[in-house]
């Protein structure tokens, strides 16, 4: 409908045009109406064919855009997809080709291990270790990656590079006792290819609250055997192998050289000497734990290694009376040896992955009862030290054992009728003449007899409230020389004097110092003493097998 004309002022008016107009002015206005409420106005045609032809450039160029857009994304995604799958068939061939021929793979478990290059760097910014390239893959076999994955997924550097590194390293633990227990399982938990174990002693059944490696089936087994079975049982992919014998300047420098990294868990300080001198002369780092009591100690030694302080850097000479504890003697809180162990472990595969700080310039503390960690910095290399300095005076491990005469050796009780202690390395056992030893068999013999004589127990106090013989008085070694006049008194010139202890070492030493007394003629109340070889474990042994071991 178009619009109504409008009248223009020209147009002539009367009463016919005014009704006519009236007419025509009502119904424009019903018109209008109408076409208000039926007819929406439409554009003036020029103005219509813009609108419609910009909107139709408009909606053309997004549709190119967006069809440009998807086009970029389909390629980028093939592309991207096709990466994938020839990365997916490349990974599939190599293991399968890895798994096919193992031999191949052990021959070179080293390949590109030390090298960093470019695509170590992830374009992320992610950790080199997160991105796992398919030549580090293709040294690890399906089962590794399964065993060792959560070591494998740290982000802080050890990943494949280290794992390859632990599978193809090597450690010597001297030790299986209390810190071994827990030090060899931990190793061999993460991977390390080849483990040595050297300890001498069996196993026995005061050790298993510490020695938690072992079990009471292994009770009178060697220690070392003892944990290699159960490092086999825990991964059977480890390589073991126990040694049996003590170590000592005979073999020391040979087993040290054999080994990329040296673990000390042993329990004297003559042992420790002998591990330190060795690791300076085969250029080996050392990691070095001891425990006793309710304390520990932790560190790590350079021995010489790029200038690094060694063990005797800190203790040049050996001091007769220090190191002179043992946990046999002065007890051990059974986790204290656990946890130096860990902390152990920890270093070890920190040194034979490369990451982190070790401690080579750190000794750390610890004190179970106040649950306190202490680090004290040590010093740095001695240039006078007799091993590791420029004017060395230790330069085999013959000077080592001569420079180490006096110390501490390991001792074990030999449970064997007739053998008694075994404690030839031992610098503070004493070699008493035969009329002043006794077996535990001719003692007991002096008592179903009745003879009249004095039982002295020289232990220490706690241990003489644990167990003791009947009638056994308790004077220990550290008091002898002033109770003289009570030990006169019980002797009264008439009755001999037997000397008891655990093992028969305290005894050997009481037995000297009253038998030297006596020889001077000071003390005539002294009738004549003599040692009981073996002491309590013997007797336990060959005796009264109801009486307490320990």
């Amino acid at each position: 409908v178009s619009p109504p004309a409008h009248r223009t002022s020209h147009q002539p008016t009367s009463p016919q045009g005014h009704k006519e107009g009236g007419r025509a002015k009502e119904h424009s206005r019903w018109r209008r109406g109408e076409q208000r409420v039926l007819v929406r106005p439409e554009p003036m045609p020029e103005q219509a064919d813009m609108t419609s032809s910009s909107a139709d450039h408009k909606d053309e160029d997004e549709a190119a855009s967006i069809r440009n857009a998807v086009a970029e994304e389909q390629k980028k995604w093939s592309t991207r997809v096709a990466d994938l799958e020839a990365e997916v068939q490349r990974l599939k061939d190599e293991l399968a080709a890895a798994s096919a021929s193992s031999a191949v793979t052990a021959a070179s478990p080293n390949e590109n291990v030390n090298q960093t290059t470019a695509a170590d760097t992830c374009t992320d910014g992610t950790s080199p270790s997160t991105a796992i390239s398919p030549d580090l893959v293709s040294d690890l076999t399906p089962g590794q990656i399964t065993r060792y994955s959560r070591q494998l997924l740290l982000a802080d550097g050890f990943g494949v590079v280290g794992q390859r590194k632990l599978l193809s390293s090597s450690v010597l633990v001297v030790g299986a006792g209390g810190i071994g227990s827990t030090v060899l399982p931990y190793l061999a938990a993460s991977g390390v290819g080849s483990i040595t174990v050297v300890d001498f002693d069996t196993v026995d059944r005061s050790n298993l609250h510490r020695q938690v490696i072992h079990d009471d089936s292994s009770v009178g087994v060697n220690k070392a055997v003892s944990a290699c079975r159960a490092l086999t049982a825990l991964n059977p992919t480890v390589s073991c192998t126990a040694v049996t014998e003590p170590l000592t300047s005979n073999n020391a420098l040979r087993l040290v050289s054999d080994h990329d990294l040296v673990i000390d868990a042993c329990d004297n300080p003559k042992t420790r000497y002998l591990i330190n001198d060795a690791c300076v002369l085969a250029g080996r780092r050392l990691v070095s734990g001891s425990a006793m009591g309710t304390e520990g100690q932790l560190t790590v030694y350079g021995c010489g290694v790029d200038g690094r302080p060694c063990y005797r850097c800190l203790y040049p000479r050996v001091n007769p009376t220090e190191g002179c504890k043992s946990c046999s003697d002065n007890g051990v809180l059974g986790t204290v040896p656990g946890l130096i162990g860990i902390l152990q472990a920890t270093e070890a595969l920190k040194l034979l992955t490369d990451t982190g700080k070790p401690m080579y310039d750190r000794l750390l503390m610890y004190d179970a009862l106040q649950c306190s960690f202490l680090t004290i910095k040590k010093p740095p290399a001695n240039r006078a030290c007799p091993v590791c300095g420029p004017n060395a005076t230790v330069k085999s491990m013959d000077d080592s054992a001569l420079d180490s005469v006096g110390a501490r050796g390991p001792a074990v009780v030999d449970p064997s009728p007739g053998i008694g202690l075994t404690a030839a390395s031992n610098g503070l056992v004493m070699n008493l003449p035969d009329e002043l030893q006794v077996s535990c068999k001719a003692y007991e013999h002096v008592r179903r007899e009745g003879t009249p004589h004095v039982l002295l127990d020289v232990r220490v106090p706690r241990q003489y409230e644990m167990c003791s013989l009947d009638g056994a008085v308790n004077i220990p070694l550290g008091d002898i020389e002033g109770s003289l006049d009570r030990i006169e008194d019980l002797s009264n010139g008439t009755k001999p004097i037997y000397c008891l202890c655990r093992r028969g070492i305290a005894s050997a030493e009481a037995t000297r110092i009253l038998s030297e007394i006596a020889s001077k003629g000071d003390r005539s109340g002294i009738h004549s003493v003599r040692n009981i070889t073996g002491g309590l474990n013997v007797w336990a042994h060959e005796i009264d097998p109801t009486f307490p071991s320990y």
